[in-house]
């Protein structure tokens, strides 16, 4: 997978503090152990859960599969 990083780029980023840039770090690593934790028990964030289709579960745990990806190269 390729992802281009100019999407996401921030013309500020060179003027960032290296604690603003570690406090970034930190809000993806946490942003990533969230939606782990919704991959192995999404019933304790959605109460609901089992009442969806497999179709919704599976678009949804794919959705945040991307996401942890995405929030990875970007933590990096």
């Amino acid at each position: 997978m390729t992802l281009d990083l100019q999407l996401f780029s921030d013309k500020s980023l060179k003027y960032q503090t290296p604690n603003e840039l570690r406090k970034g770090i930190r809000s993806f690593q946490k942003r990533i152990e969230e939606h782990r934790a919704k991959i192995e028990n999404p019933l304790a964030f959605y109460p609901q859960w089992d009442s969806q289709s497999e179709r919704k579960k599976a678009g949804d745990k794919k959705h945040w599969q991307h996401e942890i990806k995405i929030f990875e190269v970007l933590k990096n």
